[in-house]
């Protein structure tokens, strides 16, 4: 493989939408319409059938003559965090992009045509969704109403995003996918943990994914004069969202062997006012883990303590679960073949868990899936210092070359 055109082309495209702190290309923006654009021309370069849907998943088929099967899927997302890494869902989609187009140069006997999927909206970050494009490509759409309504820092919704684009976000259900189109999916991405660094293997067969539950919790105090309210006095709403976002920590640590993890990732407080105790806090609460059971337990416990913390201030609170989605297993023949193809190139490999959702787990509603991981030199993700090494690169786009060649058989 030319693994020196993947290097070039992950840098030309990670220069749209790069600042100073990282990259910003949010779902629907001009920077992604930018970067897809781009991409369409290199897919257009290599000669593969291209399309989008309703939603703006990309497309991009090779099927040469003998390829009548079922379709091999692989890709990853190109939308970013805000001020994200250069390597995050894109690595996939060039690696993926670089082995259809190695099989096509080839001229590599296949029975199964090959098609990239480059996904949109993956990253919850301007609208509050995750992998929003597998989701409608896998027929997810209870929570139609939830998108239709949602909106971005700057007010904009993303059913005024998408008209921008091009896009009319009321014709997303005609980017469902027939169940039997893919005969299996496998989805490269970077290790987001340090797990990889740690064990120094360059690559990871992925067993599962796990999931997030989301809840908002609302803590109704009583604001008040800073100056004239005596503290024994006060119902301080920040000072009650603190003790649980403590609580929540400690809650967690208990289930750190169990691969179950809380986060307070989001605090607002009313009125937000130096010389007014706070009179009202919503804090926003992921919990992800790969067992149900789990989640649910941990969700349980964060909620009796919020409303133990509350009490005890005399104060009160609302938990409103925001969402709720399924880990996902990965223990199939993909994961096999994955595996079977790193002992066929003597390429040293574990097995992991991903914490962060990822299209796959959705993709898997539909046919079989597998991930691979490839190790992340700097240990951090959604971060600018995000950093993979050029090997570890090449070792990650040999095996997803030869997993496609062994899928496609």
């Amino acid at each position: 493989m030319n693994t020196a055109w993947i290097f070039d082309e992950i840098n030309n495209i990670s220069q749209i939408g790069m600042t100073v702190n990282g990259v910003t290309r949010l779902a629907f923006s001009e920077d992604d319409l930018k970067a897809r654009a781009y991409l369409k021309k290199l897919i257009d370069n290599i000669g593969l059938d291209y399309r989008e849907d309703t939603f703006g998943n990309m497309f991009a088929l090779y099927k040469p003559s003998g390829a009548e099967g079922q379709i091999i899927g692989t890709g990853s997302h190109i939308d970013t965090v805000p001020n994200g890494g250069k390597y995050d869902g894109l690595l996939g989609v060039i690696s993926s992009l670089a082995a259809i187009k190695t099989i096509k140069e080839k001229n590599i006997p296949i029975s199964h045509p090959l098609e990239l999927i480059v996904f949109q909206a993956e990253e919850s970050s301007r609208f509050g969704h995750a992998t929003m494009g597998s989701k409608i490509m896998a027929g997810k759409l209870e929570n139609f109403v939830q998108w239709e309504q949602s909106i971005d820092n700057n007010g904009i919704s993303l059913v005024e995003a998408m008209k921008k684009a091009g896009y009319n976000f009321y014709d997303i259900n005609k980017s469902v996918v027939e169940k039997d189109r893919y005969k299996a999916f496998v989805e490269l991405h970077i290790d987001q943990s340090k797990t990889m660094k740690y064990e120094d293997k360059p690559v990871a067969v992925v067993d599962g994914i796990a999931a997030p539950l989301r809840v908002k919790v609302i803590i109704h105090g009583e604001a008040a004069h800073s100056g004239s309210t005596a503290m024994r006095y006060r119902k301080d709403a920040l000072v009650i969202a603190s003790e649980l976002v403590l609580a929540v920590r400690n809650l967690s640590l208990a289930y750190d062997e169990r691969n179950a993890i809380a986060t307070v990732g989001k605090l607002d407080i009313f009125p937000s006012v130096m010389n007014v105790v706070p009179g009202t806090a919503v804090m926003y609460i992921d919990i992800r883990g790969i067992n149900s059971k789990t989640i649910d337990e941990l969700f349980g416990l964060i909620r009796a303590e919020s409303s133990k913390i509350a009490l005890r201030y005399k104060a009160s609170c609302e938990i409103e679960l925001i969402s709720s989605e399924k880990p996902c297993m990965l223990n199939n023949y993909v994961s096999d073949i994955i595996e079977k193809s790193c002992q066929e190139l003597k390429m040293p490999y574990m097995h992991t868990i991903s914490g962060a959702g990822h299209d796959a787990m959705n993709m898997a509603e539909i046919t079989e899936c597998g991930m691979i991981f490839v190790k992340n030199d700097s240990g951090v993700s959604h971060h600018q210092n995000e950093e993979i090494l050029k090997e570890d690169i090449e070792q990650g786009a040999r095996l997803l070359y030869q997993t496609l060649k062994n899928l496609a058989k």
